[in-house]
């Protein structure tokens, strides 16, 4: 079976949740059908009965009959449009809560290789264009095809002769919605692919607002994102004008047919004694069948669209893990973590980030890794928590292999303070308490041991100021410390830090650390740049281009005089 097939057997199943909605809205679209077909029937004793012969009974009977079934076919079309619609609806829901959950399970290396503004779009446009196009598919499927069949159904009924003429030309239209369908979809997945560039780029801008600003960038910026928006409106004006390549053979075909209907009707009533209320019931029907035929020949180009998107969608959804997730839970204290001949690259790097790293850290340790930038510090922090998954080796979890641990279970041992500080729109309480239950007088306390109420009390809101996207209303040194504070309020036993103070002065930095240092039972692992605030750490590791050089206290590396001994001199000059 083809992707595109599989892919419109998957979108139906949604649909097929909703058994009873889809149901009403197929017997709605029944009797609409019924009633168009039945309008144009009326229209033979109209003309014959009242016109000609003129019969009182058909005079009251046609506009009453007219006016009842109007009324029917207006609340089953109402009946039928609403309960698509509250499908359709559903499904969109129901797809992007599917999508939204599978991205935020995928892992982080996924996050470094998609653009968010590609992601997003998945999420909010595929989604819309995906259903509404299916949505259509499924219209056209069933009630153009039950009206079409009532139609022609009325003409063969009028004259089985005259049908076959006139709608012998229809199948030909079918010709080039097949070529254009192929070409369609491509369009379709290239502007959707667009969409999401530009959504990627604008998002880009607007978080960068600030170096925007600063850079007089505001130009280039502009000129950058009129090519994204110039290529969007490219690729619309191309779907569009592949769309449109049928209609003037599809219009052509549909106005021989008519020329067609009505030279041969005119022939029949001369020579076979066709009714005039005949023919016209019949033309009636041929004019009325004609927009659902055309929905149904275009049904292709439709369909395209949506397929697609759902290619799009369900690339997402089927996307592979790279972190797969253990089967085991732990439910004791923390007591060690244990790096044993760990080896680790990143994706389409050549060289180690990581070589042979062997290091033990036990309950209450306070750990300080130091080094040049690039040594690898930050990734042994994100492997430990299975951001990624080493090559060689094993990390240890209380003698767990924590590839075998649930990422949840494992996760629920560390709370990360990463080295870009990320905030949410709302309040600073509401960052602090951030996916926790802790009350406010919990979050004052923590406030409090964070340096957070240092500027705070200032504030005229306190704790309630709302700190904009991202925290754009705060220093980043503010930023720093509400980040430490939010990691101290889930009350994890391991704390891991990534040079968390680099923008705090030194007098707030050492607060933070000694009253974190009061804690009790709480293991401290720290990527550190100052060295002036980890004098104190009983182990300090210092790595050099992902393997360890030195392993000691201050005291002990000072006393050696090698790597540490020559960066601690180095800053204490300036």
């Amino acid at each position: 079976m083809s992707e595109n097939k599989k892919n419109f057997f998957r979108i139906s199943k949604y649909f097929l949740d909703y058994k009873f909605k889809l149901f009403v809205s197929i017997i709605c679209m029944i009797i609409a059908a019924a009633c168009t077909g039945f309008h144009a029937w009326l229209v033979k004793p109209a003309l014959d009965e009242v016109l000609i012969n003129k019969d009182t009974f058909y005079l009251y009977f046609i506009p009453a009959a007219i006016l009842v079934t109007g009324i029917i076919k207006g609340l089953c079309s109402y009946v039928q449009v609403t309960s698509l619609a509250f499908m359709s609806q559903k499904i969109i829901e129901k797809l992007r809560i599917q999508v939204f959950k599978r991205i935020v399970g995928l892992h982080y290396n996924f996050f470094l290789e998609n653009k968010t503004g590609s992601l997003i779009t998945r999420i909010t446009t595929d989604t819309y264009y995906l259903n509404g196009a299916m949505a259509s598919t499924y219209t056209s499927l069933i009630k153009d095809s039950l009206t079409l069949f009532v139609l022609v159904g009325n003409m063969l009924y009028q004259n089985w002769k005259l049908s076959i003429i006139s709608l012998i030309v229809f199948p030909l239209a079918s010709i080039p919605i097949r070529v254009l369908g192929k070409k369609v979809r491509n369009v379709t997945k290239n502007l959707q692919h667009q969409v999401g560039e530009l959504a990627s780029i604008l998002e880009e801008i607007f978080r960068g607002a600030k170096h925007v600003k600063s850079f007089n960038a505001e130009s280039f910026e502009l000129n950058k994102s009129t090519k994204e928006i110039e290529n969007v409106r490219y690729l619309n004006f191309k779907q569009e004008k592949v769309i449109a390549r049928a209609r003037p053979f599809t219009e052509t075909l549909g106005a021989f047919a008519a020329s067609l209907a009505i030279f041969g009707g005119g022939i029949f009533v001369v020579k076979e004694g066709m009714t005039a209320g005949q023919l016209t019931s019949f033309l009636v029907s041929l004019m009325l069948a004609y927009a659902p035929l055309k929905n149904l020949i275009n049904l292709n180009v439709t369909l395209q669209t949506g397929l697609g998107a759902a290619s799009r969608i369900f690339w997402l959804i089927d996307h592979k893990n790279e972190i797969n997730d253990g089967n085991k839970n732990i439910k004791i204290k923390f007591n060690s973590l244990e790096f044993k001949n760990v080896h680790f690259s990143y994706k389409n790097h050549k060289k180690n980030i990581i070589n042979n790293f062997n290091f033990e850290i036990n309950k209450n340790d306070k750990v300080a890794f130091v080094g040049p930038s690039g040594s690898g510090k930050t990734t042994l922090l994100g492997l430990i928590i299975r951001l990624f998954d080493i090559e060689e080796g094993k990390i240890l979890l209380n003698k767990h292999n924590t590839k075998h641990l649930k990422l949840k279970n494992l996760r629920s041992f560390f709370s990360l303070v990463s080295q870009e500080t990320v905030l949410f729109d709302g309040t600073i309480e509401e960052n602090i308490r951030y996916n926790s239950q802790s009350s406010s007088k919990k979050i004052s306390e923590i406030a409090k041991l964070a340096c957070v109420t240092d500027f705070t009390n200032n504030l005229p809101d306190k704790l309630q100021t709302k700190i904009g996207e991202n925290g754009l209303k705060l220093s980043g040194g503010q930023r720093q410390r509400l980040a430490i504070a939010r990691s101290l309020v889930q009350e994890t036993e391991v704390l891991l830090l990534d040079e968390p103070s680099s923008n705090l002065d030194f007098k707030t930095e050492s607060k933070i650390f000694e009253n974190i240092n009061k804690i009790r039972n709480k293991t401290l692992i720290v990527v550190a740049h100052r060295l002036s605030t980890i004098q104190e750490f009983n182990k300090i590791v210092f790595v050099s281009k992902g393997t360890i050089k030195e392993v000691g206290t201050h005291q002990d590396l000072i006393r050696k005089k090698g790597e540490y001994y020559k960066l601690f001199k180095k800053q204490k000059k300036h």
